[in-house]
């Protein structure tokens, strides 16, 4: 009897302990576990205030810089074709510009995107963009000065006394070079307003190095307004809205940290022209949308959440936190 009592004594330790280190196994993990969450939920918060204080006038969003948006232009959205008959100046050394007038002058500030003969058909994009009232035909006059050998006369050349001993000597001197000035009526597309500039732009990288609309010089300047600015794409901002998901919060290694977050964005400012079908056919596939999700993998070594080259949409679709439509 005694000894039953001593091994129920002994027993009832190790049944505590038992339960203890269930109750406790269970738990741990748990606590861990919603830790986590809490941290991986504050630092989606944070690349949320991040995005909203990156700027949305200049950069890209896919460089992590910026959370602004460009689309190109398709090669057909915009038509650059010679005012005047290039044959006028083949072979010669010319220089041409626009006489300033009354709607292109120096103190002229726009988008341009077309230019040609006077009447000339601008392509369906720059319809739309007239139709919207954003874009305009500018008539002008193109002046061009053209420089270049008068035609020799057969003495000139020393094409006359010839015999079998002797070279052939001009006896006048070469004649001079021929200069003339013709005038050719043209038409700028010159956009203006809120919705052109400064959402139609050339990337800097990019030029003097693609096929854009040249900006006409003035006669009086030879330089074109410093105020009008050519166009291959449309830039526009970004609003960051709120979190839809976030996956877990990784540690790479000691004092790097990685997470794939997936945001809600909407334009800032969306124009009236954006749903044109000829203008969505110009931005295709991509076009404005009223609203977009942005997903893109951040890493933080200690100086702040900054957009990785990459994205692991895996991590969402593994353990991602769903916050929200």
């Amino acid at each position: 009897m005694r000894f039953w009592v001593m091994k129920s004594l002994l027993a009832a330790p190790l049944l505590a302990a038992l339960v203890t280190t269930a109750l406790t196994g269970a738990s741990v993990p748990s606590a861990c576990a919603a830790s986590d969450d809490r941290k991986a939920a504050q630092a989606a918060d944070d690349i949320l205030a991040t995005l909203r204080a990156q700027p949305g006038d200049r950069g890209d969003l896919e460089e992590g810089n910026s959370r602004r948006v460009c689309l190109r232009l398709g090669g057909d959205a915009i038509h650059s074709e010679a005012a005047w008959p290039m044959s006028a100046v083949i072979a010669s050394r010319y220089t041409a510009g626009v006489e300033p007038g009354a709607v292109y002058n120096i103190g002229t500030t726009g988008v341009l995107l077309g230019d040609g003969p006077r009447g000339m058909e601008p392509t369906p994009f720059v319809q739309a963009l007239m139709a919207a009232g954003v874009v305009r035909r500018v008539p002008v006059t193109w002046v061009v000065h053209t420089t270049h050998p008068g035609t020799p006369t057969a003495a000139q050349l020393g094409l006359h006394d010839l015999d079998d001993s002797s070279e052939p000597r001009p006896s006048e001197p070469l004649p001079a070079n021929v200069e003339a000035t013709m005038r050719f009526d043209g038409d700028l597309f010159l956009g203006s307003g809120p919705e052109i500039v400064g959402h139609f732009e050339i990337p800097p990288d990019e030029r003097g190095h693609i096929g854009a609309v040249s900006i006409p010089p003035l006669l009086a300047t030879t330089s074109p307004p410093s105020g009008v600015t050519s166009a291959s794409r449309y830039c526009y901002a970004l609003a960051p809205q709120r979190v839809l998901e976030f996956g877990p919060l990784q540690t790479v290694e000691p004092g790097h940290q990685r997470i794939t977050v997936a945001v809600l964005v909407t334009p800032e400012q969306v124009p009236n022209w954006a749903s044109d079908p000829r203008v969505l056919e110009v931005f295709a596939p991509q076009f404005i949308r009223p609203q977009q999700v942005f997903l893109a993998t951040f890493d933080n070594f200690g100086d702040g959440w900054k957009k990785f080259g990459l994205t692991f949409a895996k991590d969402l679709a593994e353990t991602g936190h769903y916050v929200g439509e």
